[in-house]
């Protein structure tokens, strides 16, 4: 009788377990209607992070090609001044060496700082973009939760 009563504990509790295929992996989803917790939170801020990324490299990015469209710009008029200068007129030549100088400094701007500054921005994104979809790809992200989240990201050596 108490071997009987043994078994059908053991086999309730059998099946009353989900199988492994029924089972949804740990820590998804989340408990209906509580804030997401475990990898759920892990990939919402990873997005987040992406997103952030994402805008400082467009805004990187958008300063760098205002640079360089600046040096287009003072290149065509060197172009068109270049036949014009009177080499024997030192106020012509003052002019175009101004011209000369702007050119060179909007060169320097668009190839020094703000190259790196860009490139520095597209680097963190695709690392960012790497991180997450390392530890979230094919995983669907659950809305965010009410109110600000409060993420501390750490990258792994």
């Amino acid at each position: 009788m108490i071997v009987r009563l043994a078994l059908g504990a053991v086999l309730c509790a059998l099946l009353a377990t989900p199988a492994p295929a029924q089972a949804p992996p740990p820590g998804y989803p989340p408990a209906p209607g509580g804030p997401p917790a475990g990898p759920d939170l892990t990939c919402l801020c990873l997005k987040q992070s992406v997103d952030d990324h994402y805008t400082d490299m467009t805004a990187k990015n958008g300063e760098l090609t205002a640079a360089q469209g600046e040096l287009s710009h003072i290149d065509s008029q060197l172009a068109a001044a270049r036949g014009q200068v009177d080499v024997n007129n030192q106020q012509s030549v003052a002019q175009f060496r101004q011209m000369l100088a702007q050119r060179d400094a909007a060169f320097r701007r668009s190839h020094g700082d703000l190259l790196a500054a860009a490139q520095s921005a597209t680097e963190s994104y695709n690392r960012a973009v790497a991180d997450y979809n390392n530890q979230c790809a094919g995983r669907p992200l659950p809305p965010p939760p009410p109110g600000p989240m409060s993420c501390t990201i750490t990258r792994s050596p």
